[in-house]
């Protein structure tokens, strides 16, 4: 299990099983959810290309939100990389009739276990288990409200809070302190912090947004990677 943080976002590149995921990929400058003036959030600073990737033998898409699922950067992927992910980002990307391979998680080479809120009123706080011949791997970039999650070896998860009114979804990323209940519940030997950029944005969601960000608090079980740094599992506690 051989993990790179991309950016500062939730972009990644995991080794699982030999195999290269490219996970959540967003590197445009921006990103709109709806309309420019509803929301769009901006990198500060510079993000990766595609082309500097290297070979990608999958995509994995864990949410449809534009900071996850980004066409602008999905579109520059070879169209031949099977995508992971699940119904309803499978509909999404599908009407782009880009990609030649959409696969189900059932139909993932690994086995792709996910955990949902329990409520069909939260599609945000969806949490995966990846099962790897060197253990297993939460990646839960908003957090987690799952009822129950079995124990883990590593858990990747946002240690920020972003909070909207009730009406906009509430609470999006559940902070650190939940994280760290997620630390406990699963057992995990190490949470690495994602989903923590502090963007610049604009429009109404932007000036209704609550967000507290973590100072890197130093516990040994946390791990804040930059970007371009990795960290291997085992090997790397």
């Amino acid at each position: 299990m051989h993990l790179l943080k991309l950016n500062d976002d939730s972009s990644w590149m995991w080794t699982l099983n030999g195999k290269r995921y490219l996970v959540d990929p967003w590197f445009t400058p921006s990103q709109v959810d709806f309309y420019p003036w509803f929301s769009e959030q901006f990198h500060v600073t510079k993000q990766p290309t595609i082309s500097e990737l290297g070979s990608v033998d999958f995509i994995f898409i864990s949410h449809p939100f534009t900071d996850h699922c980004n066409k602008e950067t999905l579109l520059q992927c070879d169209p031949n990389i099977p995508v992971i992910a699940d119904a309803t980002v499978r509909k999404k990307i599908g009407k782009w009739s880009h990609f030649t391979t959409l696969l189900s998680l059932e139909e993932a080479e690994l086995r792709i276990e996910k955990f949902g809120s329990g409520s069909v009123l939260d599609p945000v706080h969806n949490a995966f288990i990846f099962h790897t011949d060197s253990g297993k791997l939460l990646y839960a970039p908003h957090g987690s409200r799952a009822k129950s999650i079995p124990s883990v070896d590593v858990l990747i998860a946002t240690t920020t809070n972003y909070t909207l009114p009730f009406f906009l979804g509430g609470t999006i990323n559940l902070g650190i302190h939940k994280a760290m209940q997620l630390l406990e519940t699963t057992q995990a030997k190490k949470l690495i912090t994602t989903h923590d950029e502090q963007k610049v944005g604009k429009g109404l969601v932007e000036k209704l947004a609550k967000k507290h960000y973590e100072n890197a608090i130093s516990l040994p079980e946390i791990l804040w990677l930059k970007v371009g740094e990795e960290f291997a599992y085992p090997g790397g506690m």
